[in-house]
């Protein structure tokens, strides 16, 4: 169990991280202000989706309740959606002056880090 968690963690920062560092290079020099928002969602998601396979893995050994984890995943889904959306919201929404292209790309961690909780989840999903 400790070993999984301790993959999970060592999977999650080596992409979150990799992804992150990409994503600044990719985008130049040209906004600081965004550079500290992507850093934000970056964490944000890492940590979000971080917990939410750790707590599957936990929970996935309880009988009763692992025929309702692919609905429990789904509103954990909406869930964080809603959470990012009311954080990020005056930056992705506001008045500040930022391009659609900038703006779009604060919603590239949200895909990155979906992606490894499908995985995850369907693994854990799987191994019952």
């Amino acid at each position: 169990m400790v070993k999984t968690i301790l993959l999970y963690i060592v999977v999650f920062t080596f992409v979150g991280a990799t992804s992150f560092f990409l994503h600044e290079w990719f985008l130049g020099e040209e906004y600081d202000e965004l550079k500290v928002l992507l850093k934000k969602a970056y964490v944000f998601h890492g940590i979000f989706s971080l917990s939410i396979i750790i707590v599957f893995r936990l929970v996935a050994k309880i009988k009763s309740v692992f025929p309702q984890l692919g609905f429990i995943y789904m509103g954990l889904l909406v869930f964080k959606i809603m959470v990012f959306t009311m954080m990020f919201y005056p930056q992705l929404m506001g008045d500040q002056i930022i391009s659609r292209f900038y703006r779009g790309s604060i919603l590239i961690p949200i895909a990155i880090f979906l992606i490894l909780e499908v995985v995850f989840v369907t693994k854990i999903l799987r191994g019952k």
